[in-house]
């Protein structure tokens, strides 16, 4: 881009890029700030190319844009032949300039094509990377869900107690496992698709009936897990048990019949083990579920309260 100064600070003329720049203005001081030579204004340009050195100018009217460059002695004023460097692209940004502002042969066009080419290309990576990066989300869940209601399978199930036992002495937790009762009926008399609408059904009420930060997962045919964080008193266990109970029992509309099933429920809880052993608090919380079977089902029972005593031993 060139630029043509009179001896008294003048533009005689400009180049099309930075007469679009510039606007009407074409006085030197009202145009640019002097960034080097430091501190020596237009003199100090003068000075430097007649001294053959290079000299760095900011827009008055966008400090951020500084145009580099060097000039020779025309007349009695300077010819003076001034880039962009880096500042191309928040120039080409502030002034809306486009191709027709620059001349057919400028090397500017040049590094702003290889410019927009690269952010191009990085935007597409960046975008392939969270198309990846999603698709890896969505694998790893599937691996984790069970597929027809949605809740954690036992893979899932186990992750999230791995977490929570790291965690328990300072968050305590109970586990819990739900047997549905006369739940074989209903595949024998309505079909395994009136089976399958009540599993979802009992997941749905499973979810309402637990917290954000506990976790609900089925396991197999009709048997569920509950890992409950936080506050696990007996009391609220065995009210939370009887809660999910009664909702299980409420007759279950399936597209070809009104099915009613129970459920029997077996907890453990953390506290109860002076050494956590995670594969314990299971096997007694299913130990619990048992008992519930054996004296009728449709009840709620705590490991603690298994006769014999034995949990935490």
């Amino acid at each position: 881009m060139h630029l043509q100064l009179c001896p008294g600070g003048q533009i005689r003329s400009v180049g099309p890029t930075l007469a679009r720049m510039l606007g009407g203005a074409r006085d030197f001081d009202r145009c640019f700030i002097v960034d080097r030579p430091t501190g020596e204004g237009r003199a100090g340009v003068v000075a430097r190319v007649l001294q053959g050195g290079r000299v760095f100018l900011r827009l008055r009217d966008a400090p951020a844009i500084t145009l580099r460059g060097h000039g020779v002695a025309l007349g009695d004023g300077l010819l003076m032949n001034l880039g962009f460097g880096i500042a191309l692209v928040e120039a080409v940004r502030h002034f809306s300039l486009t191709d027709a502002d620059f001349a057919p042969a400028d090397l500017a066009m040049e590094f702003l094509f290889i410019y927009e080419a690269n952010r191009a290309v990085m935007g597409e990576l960046a975008r392939a990377n969270r198309r990846l990066e999603e698709a890896r989300e969505a694998a790893e869940a599937l691996a984790l869900t069970d597929p027809l209601t949605g809740l954690l399978n036992r893979r899932g199930f186990e992750a999230a107690l791995e977490v929570a036992a790291r965690n328990a002495a300072a968050v305590p937790f109970a586990l819990g496992q739900i047997d549905l009762d006369r739940f074989k009926d209903v595949n024998d008399q309505h079909g395994h698709a009136a089976g399958d609408e009540v599993l979802q059904h009992v997941a749905q009420i499973l979810r309402g009936a637990t917290r954000a930060t506990d976790r609900v997962a089925r396991t197999g045919g009709d048997e569920f897990l509950l890992l409950l964080t936080g506050s696990t008193r007996a009391g609220d266990l065995e009210n939370l048990g009887r809660r999910i109970i009664h909702r299980i029992e409420s007759p279950i509309e399936t597209a070809d019949a009104l099915c009613q099933i129970s459920a029997s429920i077996g907890f453990s809880q953390s506290r109860d083990y002076p050494t956590l052993d995670t594969a314990r608090m299971l096997a007694d919380a299913d130990a619990a579920l048992y008992a519930v079977k054996e004296s009728g089902r449709g009840a709620v029972r705590l490991a603690s309260q298994l006769r014999g005593g034995g949990v935490g031993q």
